[in-house]
């Protein structure tokens, strides 16, 4: 209990020094994260200052002030992976939106013509513009099985009226 008063009576003395290191690095702190940051390095200054090697109060503006730096390199790294999760996500919603299938009953009567294999190689290769080492890939087979399947497709199609 004595510990827990020992440390309130320095949270109160410290506000101010958490706020202006807040406001020294020119943090926005809507939500009062960088306060909570700065009020848990206090709490860990509190713990682990040795009084051989300096004053509390340097050390505690020490702690508080890389604390809330080590918060802002957190938050940037954060919005950064953010960022590029979106940019990737917009490419890959254009790419989807070039890729749509026109006539869908007629590619169901391809797809009705050829087995399951081929019908992979006609979706990869020809609807999705996708190469053959790409297919193989996704399909986890060989190059050679990808080139197998597109030989058959063009075989069965080859000799049927397919326009549309």
């Amino acid at each position: 209990m004595v510990v827990d008063e020992k440390f309130e009576r320095i949270v109160e003395e410290s506000e101010r020094l958490i706020h202006y290191h807040i406001r020294k690095l020119n943090i926005i702190d809507r939500n009062g994260d960088f306060f909570a940051e700065g009020l848990y390095a206090l709490w860990n200054a509190y713990l682990t200052h040795n009084p051989e090697k300096g004053e509390f109060s340097k050390y505690i503006s020490w702690k508080i002030h890389n604390a809330l730096i080590d918060q802002i390199r957190k938050d940037s790294r954060k919005q950064e992976k953010e960022e590029i999760y979106q940019e990737h996500m917009k490419q890959e919603e254009l790419y989807l939106c070039e890729d749509t299938i026109s006539d869908i009953y007629w590619w169901e009567h391809v797809r009705s013509l050829l087995t399951n294999n081929q019908w992979k190689w006609v979706y990869h290769f020809i609807i999705m513009d996708r190469s053959i080492t790409q297919t193989a890939r996704l399909e986890q087979v060989s190059v050679d099985a990808v080139k197998n399947w597109g030989r058959h497709a063009r075989k069965r199609l080859q000799g049927l009226n397919l326009e549309q």
